[in-house]
């Protein structure tokens, strides 16, 4: 769900993290998402409005990031041992 800019900015000035804390924890979730098909077809405003609504909407978890970290780890060696053989 993408929150409208009021709702977006609401969101951040009420939330229990600082504005500093989501915006570093939304650019990890862009960093984490940006290959994916739903990031890929935004534009940079876009993609950085989706990260600041996934992180105030609790679709970026802490948990759902080190899930994907742990995915984009595994894919990587998947993708160095292809390369090795």
């Amino acid at each position: 769900m993408i929150l409208t800019e009021n709702q977006l900015g609401a969101a951040v000035s009420s939330s229990k993290s600082g504005r500093y804390d989501i915006v570093k924890h939304a650019i990890e979730w862009i960093h984490l998402n940006i290959q994916s098909e739903e990031f890929r077809k935004l534009d940079q405003p876009g993609i950085i409005n989706k990260a600041l609504s996934d992180i105030v909407t609790g679709v970026a978890t802490h948990e759902r990031m080190e899930e994907l970290r742990k995915k984009i780890k595994r894919s990587k060696a998947a993708s160095s041992e292809q390369e090795g053989c």
